[in-house]
């Protein structure tokens, strides 16, 4: 008996996107779609959250990877409400791609918030 998984190749290919929609970066779209706001505001944004769930929530105990997941997917998360919104209310076109560089940008302020702490500790 062989098992049928029928989400699988759905997964696939949205994992596959997600890694390959970081090409946007280095192409004009970048600036022309505002990826780079959604980038910059994430990257922003979860620097401060992570500082204060890394001192405040002993996120600390846990490793690295974990705590780039947590800022990756915070971020993740914000875009995702936020293109939803705009596209239920204001009828505005969905674009996975500002998601992902959202995400992108979370993961890099949480970077970013591991070394400022590994700094000051």
């Amino acid at each position: 008996m062989k098992i049928q998984c029928p989400i699988c190749p759905v997964i696939k290919k949205n994992v596959i996107t997600y890694f390959t929609d970081i090409k946007f970066i280095t192409t004009r779209e970048f600036i022309t779609r505002a990826y780079d706001k959604h980038l910059l505001w994430s990257l922003v944004l979860t620097i401060p959250s992570m500082l204060l769930l890394i001192f405040f929530f002993d996120l600390d105990d846990v490793g690295v990877p974990f705590q780039l997941f947590v800022g990756g997917f915070g971020a993740y998360s914000v875009n995702f409400l936020r293109e939803w919104v705009r596209r239920k209310f204001y009828g505005i076109e969905w674009d996975q791609v500002d998601i992902h560089m959202g995400s992108y940008g979370g993961i890099l302020g949480a970077a970013i918030a591991i070394v400022i702490l590994k700094f000051l500790t």
